[in-house]
């Protein structure tokens, strides 16, 4: 009796052993999903963090171009505003000489001398010289620049009003 009850308590302690060891390897392949989970949710969140700095160096770049842009425009409005300025001074102080000049310049333009020269001269591009004048400007309507000189230029030469708009024209 005393035999049977020594073999049954050891099958109970093997069991007992058994089912331990299985619950303990059970729980380490739970430890270890876990494990891989945090360490998956750690690589995970780094690469937003880093994400999310890029984000803010991106940002702090738009918002310095906003700003530059800003006062690129509060420049060009000032710049505009004072060119309107002396504009309007300009037609409150026009003297007669200036006054035939401009009526010179616009006879040559368009051409109205009859001497050959003279009319050569006056299609000749009034910034370089070099090309025949073939843009017309708005609002002034002088044809006075090659099409190499007008992108630069934001004014007419001849009577230097802003210019709002220019037109290519073809002469021949």
């Amino acid at each position: 009796m005393e035999k049977v009850r020594a073999e049954l308590e050891d099958k109970r302690k093997r069991q007992a052993r058994r089912i331990i060891q299985v619950i303990e390897e059970g729980m380490l392949k739970r430890l270890k999903a876990k494990e891989d989970e945090i360490d998956k949710i750690g690589k995970l969140n780094w690469a937003l963090e880093e994400k999310v700095k890029s984000l803010c160096i991106e940002n702090q770049i738009w918002r310095d171009l906003a700003q530059s842009n800003e006062a690129t425009a509060n420049a060009l409005r000032s710049n505009l505003e004072q060119v309107l300025a002396v504009r309007e001074d300009q037609h409150h102080h026009h003297s007669l000489d200036d006054a035939a000049a401009l009526m010179d310049d616009a006879q040559s333009c368009c051409g109205s001398n009859d001497d050959f020269e003279n009319r050569l001269a006056g299609r000749m591009c009034r910034n370089c010289g070099k090309e025949e004048s073939c843009v017309l400007l708005l609002p002034c309507r002088h044809l006075c620049l090659c099409s190499s000189c007008e992108s630069g230029l934001h004014s007419c030469p001849i009577c230097k009003s802003a210019k709002n708009a220019s037109f290519h024209v073809n002469m021949s």
